[in-house]
């Protein structure tokens, strides 16, 4: 019952007001690396690939994490009135974007050497996790278009500084 509440307080809380987020697909991504993490917990139990099925629940823990951070971010970014938007706020959501790509580079790069023989339910998650990470790669890049856009409006709404200033 608790958990119940709590995952819907937390899904009222992440959906709503995070208009940004809603509006891409980095929210159905990270739905589906938790739906995925819940797949591989339960096969720590009756697999014999132990350490790798670990290793991919913690990878989905960090992804979800990460990406919970950014939609923290973005709400908080989405309570800056648009006319006192910042390049340095624009600046802390695609430093974090950047990371959080660097972390799935690093785990695709990971889950790709991964040659031993392995047992098919797990080499299903594998796969799984993979393209959800390149999916999210490539939301990721449709995030920095957005921002970039914006980065650009916001640059041609400052004035101009007087010759004296420069």
């Amino acid at each position: 019952m608790k958990k119940i509440i709590l995952l819907t307080l937390a899904s009222a809380i992440f959906t709503s007001g995070i208009v940004f987020a809603a509006e891409n697909k980095l929210m159905d991504i990270r739905n589906k690396v938790l739906v995925e993490s819940q797949e591989i917990k339960a096969l720590l139990i009756k697999t014999k690939d132990v350490i790798l099925v670990n290793s991919m629940w913690d990878s989905c823990v960090m992804a979800i994490s990460q990406l919970d951070a950014y939609f923290s971010q973005l709400g908080i970014f989405n309570t800056i009135r648009k006319e006192e938007v910042t390049d340095t706020a624009i600046n802390f959501l695609v430093n974090w974007l950047k990371e959080i790509k660097k972390t799935n580079d690093l785990n695709i790069e990971s889950l790709s050497s991964v040659t031993q023989n392995i047992e098919a339910k797990t080499k299903l998650s594998l796969e799984k996790l993979k393209g959800y990470y390149a999916d999210l790669n490539g939301q990721i890049d449709e995030e920095f278009a957005k921002l970039a856009a914006l980065r650009k409006a916001w640059v041609q709404k400052q004035p101009l500084l007087p010759a004296a200033a420069k």
